[in-house]
């Protein structure tokens, strides 16, 4: 499979990236806009303002509603659920600056948790996969993530953005199911097949490196990439990151099942070369998922025993930090977390390590560590 891939330099000017956006289509062999209905699914793990770069900028989901109407689509929806079941869907749109751009553009916000659920096949990995209703009431879905690293998964982007159709408490139910990095990428690739996004934004104007994808620091990338194919938007977007494609498991899963390009000499890029792309200053987060790669094969047959027991990275929570707001607690997928005497506990023996009360802590009170054997593979 060839692919193509635009990528454009750009700041946070909505005029300026309308104009490019609507170049960057004009590569692709895309349907007629007129008369349809689309979902556009930005990145929104928690309520924080743009700043940050934890969610996907408004300005770029401006340009992209202004794009859509022009092309003279019939109905335009901007919805996502937040990482946490404790997060109030109003104050996420307000916070994150979606309500602001629904009411500029006429765009309307939709709460997916109200809409129903439907179920797709795990493959035999997991029994099915619950994901929002809303997908089989618009034609088509338009996926605008964010570039950030992410402890768990290496990065975020195209692929992993539509983790946020799975509503509420069914994305730790998913957690718990696939407790290793390369099980968790299977899951989030077989909804990637089942929602099939028409095109795939991604903003890279300012994505976040370190601790991602929310307790990072924000790394000016100055990007917007454009591509109808979400492998190869992941595989370039891994470059900007400084990883090899190779390294990130759903770039390897989605490509094996055949969703699209991951070699990058099958992949147009437009607008760029891949010596400009890539960035090896990039600092990243504490992840051991590469691991049972790396080690003998018998090992690697006991993979979820190795992560769970003998190589732990674990969560520790920082006390004078902490506002026991339980968010990381309500949203453990094994339960682990407990308020007891005023102070948060994490129960180390039920604890699978995928980092969800990391990712969702909103006062960056929760930090990664090693144990004894993790430090020394480390070195």
């Amino acid at each position: 499979m060839s692919s193509k891939v635009v990528v454009f330099n750009s700041d946070y000017d909505r005029d300026f990236i309308k104009e490019n956006i609507k170049k960057a289509l004009s590569y692709f062999d895309l349907p007629d806009f007129s008369d349809k209905k689309f979902l556009i699914k930005p990145s929104l793990l928690m309520a924080q303002v743009p700043e940050k770069a934890i969610t996907t900028h408004p300005i770029v989901m401006e340009a992209i509603v202004e794009t859509l109407k022009e092309k003279n689509a019939k109905e335009i929806y901007i919805g996502d659920t937040p990482g946490s079941t404790l997060s109030n869907i109003t104050d996420l749109y307000r916070k994150t600056g979606m309500e602001e751009v629904s009411k500029k553009t006429g765009a309307k916000l939709i709460n997916l948790y109200s809409a129903g659920a439907i179920t797709i096949s795990g493959n035999g990995l997991v029994e099915s996969i619950p994901i929002t209703k809303f997908i089989k009431e618009v034609d088509y879905v338009i996926n605008v993530p964010k570039l950030k690293t992410h402890n768990f998964m290496l990065m975020t982007c195209a692929i992993k953005n539509l983790f946020g159709l799975v509503p509420g408490t069914n994305k730790a139910k998913m957690h718990s199911l696939a407790i290793t990095p390369k099980n968790f990428a299977k899951i989030l690739v077989y909804i990637c097949e089942e929602v099939k996004p028409l095109i795939n934004i991604v903003d890279a104007i300012i994505g976040m490196e370190g601790e991602g994808p929310s307790a990072g620091n924000p790394r000016r990338f100055g990007k917007i990439i454009v591509g109808v194919d979400p492998v190869a938007v992941d595989t370039v977007s891994s470059l900007i990151l400084g990883y090899r494609p190779e390294e990130i498991y759903t770039n390897v899963i989605a490509y094996e099942r055949g969703l699209g390009e991951m070699n990058l000499e099958n992949i147009e890029i437009i607008g760029n070369t891949t010596e400009g792309l890539f960035n090896k200053d990039v600092k990243k987060g504490k992840s051991l998922h590469m691991l049972a790669d790396k080690v003998p094969g018998f090992v690697n047959n006991i993979a979820s025993s190795l992560y769970s027991r003998f190589v732990k990275l674990y969560p520790a929570i920082e006390d004078e930090t902490c506002i026991k707001c339980e968010i990381c607690a309500n949203s453990c997928p094994q339960k682990a977390i407990f308020l007891i005497d005023n102070k948060m506990i994490i129960d180390y023996e039920k604890c699978i390590s995928c980092f969800c009360c990391h990712e969702l802590c909103p006062q960056k009170a929760i930090k990664l560590e090693k144990n004894f054997i993790a430090r020394r593979i480390w070195r």
